[in-house]
């Protein structure tokens, strides 16, 4: 975890551990490819080659644009898809968080599920 990259109140979430989230290396990211985009975020596709488990999986990459703008939704959000993923892992697991190189947005590191998108898996799971 590189501490000019991000704030005390993420690193807390992190220390305190109760989600099981990571700080995760932009550059253990390889075939990233857009896959959906909306009015906050853009959703990519990609393999996570995490060195420290020895594993390469398919993850899905959620940048929240402007996230360094609107530093407390995107804590209310990560914090939404962990509770999420903690009732029912089988349906939403968040592995962690990164950061853009570039524009310097926050990145939710997710399971990729390749049967639709997130909003409407979330609208099948709530009726």
């Amino acid at each position: 975890m590189h501490n000019s990259e991000i704030d005390d109140d993420l690193k807390n979430l992190l220390i305190e551990n109760e989600y099981q989230l990571s700080w995760i290396s932009y550059d253990e990211f390889k075939d990233i490819d857009e896959i959906g985009k909306g009015g906050f975020a853009t959703v990519y596709y990609a393999r996570w080659y995490d060195k420290s488990q020895n594993l390469n999986r398919a993850v899905a990459l959620k940048l929240l644009h402007n996230s360094n703008n609107y530093y407390e939704e995107f804590i209310k959000e990560l914090k939404a898809y962990c509770d999420i993923g903690l009732k029912d892992p089988t349906f939403l697991k968040c592995f962690g968080i990164s950061k853009d190189k570039v524009s310097k947005d926050y990145i939710l590191v997710m399971m990729y599920a390749p049967k639709g998108n997130l909003r409407k898996n979330l609208q099948i799971i709530a009726q």
